[in-house]
């Protein structure tokens, strides 16, 4: 049901296919890039559109040979392919299409309101501020803390419960932050916990594209436009990296 929450990417993935499209769903661990991409699979076969999902992993930089007999291939990957991709001067054409890439970044409250209810939780107030603290809308941990919640609502036991689920996903996490352009820019922010993008900037050198990386990469949340923000906004990541 988690694919709910990300419905306007479904949509977009959907109709750039109808569009000639190749789109690519690029997200870091747990990001949901699988449930979106069959989710939109789903739909295109209800027009009629003959598809198959190509899942390219989180350490994959290549975008892969499509299955034969289709007429799109629905492409997921992660942070490596994302860099790769982003290195290129023009995006390639994949199977005659123009690559489409659909970057997955942290959900907002009101999509893990959605979420929550198609699952059956109708979630106070706050309880959702809680479950957003948590989870910074990172939807692999938010899927650990509905897991949870369904055993118990003792709010010490829930998240660590949750916390303790998630150390799978953290680990691989991890392994994605620890990359030379990430390191230093995520160690700032989790020191800082919040800040502008400009002043993240100007402290650690990191490039736009390099941010991009790091709002996908999970843990972190941005927010665009004259007062651009950034925050490493999920609690139970960063009670993860201060036990390490």
């Amino acid at each position: 049901m988690g694919w709910l929450a990300r419905e306007g990417t479904v949509r977009r993935v959907v109709d750039g296919a109808l569009r000639g499209r190749a789109p690519v769903l690029l997200g870091g661990p747990g990001m949901g890039r699988t449930a979106t991409a069959h989710a939109a699979a789903e739909r295109l076969c209800a027009a009629g559109v003959t598809v198959a999902v190509l899942e390219l992993g989180d350490d994959t930089a290549e975008l892969g040979s499509s299955a034969g007999g289709v007429e799109v291939t629905l492409r997921t990957g992660g942070i490596e392919l994302h860099r790769a991709l982003s290195r290129s001067r023009a995006l390639p054409r994949l199977e005659g299409r123009t690559l489409q890439r659909v970057p997955l970044v942290p959900l907002l409250r009101r999509d893990l309101r959605a979420w929550a209810a198609a699952e059956g939780f109708a979630l106070r107030e706050d309880e959702l501020a809680w479950a957003f603290r948590a989870c910074g809308g990172h939807p692999g941990v938010f899927t650990l803390w509905l897991e949870a919640r369904r055993a118990t609502q003792s709010a010490d036991a829930l998240d660590e419960r949750a916390f303790t689920r998630a150390a799978p996903l953290f680990a691989r996490i991890d392994r994605a932050l620890a990359h030379p352009e990430l390191a230093k820019p995520w160690s700032w922010l989790a020191l800082h916990r919040s800040a502008s993008v400009e002043e993240l900037r100007r402290a650690t050198g990191a490039t736009k594209t390099a941010l991009d990386r790091l709002t996908i990469a999970g843990p972190v949340a941005r927010t665009l436009g004259a007062r651009a923000e950034i925050a490493a906004a999920c609690e139970l990541y960063l009670r993860h990296c201060s036990r390490r």
